[in-house]
């Protein structure tokens, strides 16, 4: 495991999995685990290195009113220029967590053909009819296979927050996932790291 600084001096990242590995994994998430292994024995099992970006809500807040100059813009500029010197010209591919879905869908945008598999965990649609257009252009420039994970019950991002990103995506699929210990509660993404893994990090990808 490594970790540095990235992209830039106010973002710290981690890098866990296979080192040498050709499949670079970026993951996207805030919250006190942000630059944690979700699933250590699930992440050994994969040729790939995964790359986590420590992010704060801070970095990714988005007013609608202020698209251009907010800080997640900002914040997802820096980072598709982390991943493009990460990448070493190769695709990667990029995983967005509840809150950080936004980000990842901006940094997804910015580095166009160099993220061909995405997916987006537990994320809710956006909450103003202004935020959902700005989104939806964004998703329209995302040509990369595209995996929607929610839970069953989420209170903020079930089954219609999915199929809303659907709808907006060029190749997408949905998979909707029960939690058994909480129904009502947000998915957890140690959960479905594995899948997500299987998704994001193929053992031959096309």
């Amino acid at each position: 495991m490594t970790k540095g600084a990235a992209p830039d001096a106010s973002y710290e990242n981690r890098s866990f999995g296979a080192p040498g590995a050709e499949r670079t994994v970026v993951l996207l998430r805030s919250g006190v685990s942000t630059l944690s292994d979700p699933r250590p024995d699930a992440t050994a099992r994969r040729d790939a290195r995964i790359v986590a970006v420590g992010l704060t809500i801070d970095d990714i807040d988005d007013p609608a009113a202020y698209r251009g100059a907010t800080p997640a813009e900002a914040t997802a500029s820096a980072i598709a220029r982390f991943v493009t010197e990460e990448s070493h010209g190769r695709p990667v591919g990029l995983v967005g967590v509840g809150e950080a879905g936004e980000l990842a869908i901006m940094v997804a945008a910015h580095l166009g053909e160099n993220v061909d598999r995405l997916a987006l965990v537990a994320v809710p649609r956006p909450e103003s009819e202004l935020g959902a257009s700005e989104v939806a252009e964004l998703l329209d420039r995302i040509a990369a296979k595209t995996l929607l994970m929610n839970g069953q019950a989420d209170p903020t991002a079930a089954s219609g927050a999915a199929e809303w990103f659907k709808k907006h995506l060029a190749s997408a699929r949905v998979e909707m996932v029960p939690r058994t210990d909480d129904p009502d509660a947000r998915l957890i993404l140690a959960d479905v790291w594995e899948r997500v893994l299987s998704h994001v990090a193929p053992a031959t990808v096309r």
